[in-house]
């Protein structure tokens, strides 16, 4: 996992430098966000995501973006859960370096994939509602996940994105260590949806 945030991190740092025309700017949004394998249900944990951009057209319709921001994930139960189950509420605050592809779909409207590394800064939860301790089991430091997403051009400068960011590996295990065919452990599910202002 180091190894591909370093890897991750050396396109970031190449790709601008050689390219001959590049974009850049920042990004702001919201994320809503669960954790898969917690037997809990529903996008309930709110979270923020705020970085920077750039990209560069690589081929004809081809667009390589490569980003550098902050994003929180987690898991929170339901009001409607929480009549039958206990209390439950987990932060996670990753530093999160992405490589996407982008093309043109229709006018002004274009569509994105690409894979991420992250690397866990604070991971809390709090199972009773008497607050926040350090997560038990742990996560795992890094993050590998795959992106999906559009974006809709509103102008020159501003930019409406929503993508779905899933991890492709646990970020850790079932309690227990239990394994259930293809069910590994647990993974971050985050729905983002966000605003890119481009500075040139």
């Amino acid at each position: 996992m180091k190894k591909i945030l370093l890897f991750l991190l050396f396109i970031a740092i190449l790709l601008p430098a050689s390219a001959q025309r590049f974009h850049g700017g920042a990004m702001l949004g919201l994320a809503a966000t669960q954790i898969d394998g917690d037997n809990l249900g529903g996008y309930n944990k709110p979270g923020i995501r705020g970085g920077g951009w750039v990209n560069t057209e690589v081929w004809e319709n081809v667009v390589m973006q490569l980003e550098l921001e902050f994003i929180q994930k987690g898991s929170k139960i339901s009001q409607s859960e929480l009549k039958n189950q206990e209390y439950y509420h987990a932060r996670l605050n990753y530093i999160q370096t992405g490589v996407l592809a982008k093309t043109s779909i229709l006018t002004r409207l274009n569509g994105e994939a690409g894979i991420a590394g992250s690397y866990l800064v604070t991971s809390l939860e709090d199972k009773d509602g008497n607050g926040f301790l350090e997560a038990e089991p742990p996560f795992d430091l890094f993050e590998f996940s795959g992106i999906v997403g559009l974006n809709y051009e509103l102008n020159e400068r501003f930019t409406m994105n929503v993508r779905l960011n899933y991890s492709l590996l646990p970020v850790r295990p079932h309690p227990g260590q239990q394994v259930y065919w293809l069910d590994r452990g647990q993974f971050n599910n985050a729905m983002l949806f966000s605003m890119y202002y481009r500075i040139d």
